[in-house]
């Protein structure tokens, strides 16, 4: 499963999103079934896209009930211009074995 959350953040905020991204992502690569985390910035530096490799929607539903996860969620609300917007993807079964080994 792919999962792409782009993210817009407040000028004032990014000091404090950037701190709370990292965490959420070092907490995020260590749970079972995260095959891969990428950071994206674009352009104004203040525009973020997660790009999340989970190897099912159950690793992903599992991530999501984690206090990280809901931790980063609720600074969110604060730390950004508009909601969170977020995309996910299946993809077939062997696909994941690529992405585990790049």
């Amino acid at each position: 499963m792919i999962v792409q959350r782009q993210m817009s953040v407040l000028e004032e905020e990014l000091e404090e999103f950037r701190l709370a991204l990292k965490q959420y992502v070092e907490s995020a690569s260590t749970r079972t079934g995260c095959l891969h985390v990428s950071i994206q910035t674009l352009s104004s530096e203040s525009r973020f896209i997660v790009y999340e490799f989970w190897e099912n929607s159950s690793a992903w539903n599992s991530h999501l009930q984690m206090n990280y996860s809901k931790t980063f969620q609720r600074s969110n609300v604060d730390f950004l211009e508009t909601p969170e917007l977020m995309t996910t993807m299946l993809v077939p079964g062997n696909c994941h074995i690529f992405l585990h080994n790049a």
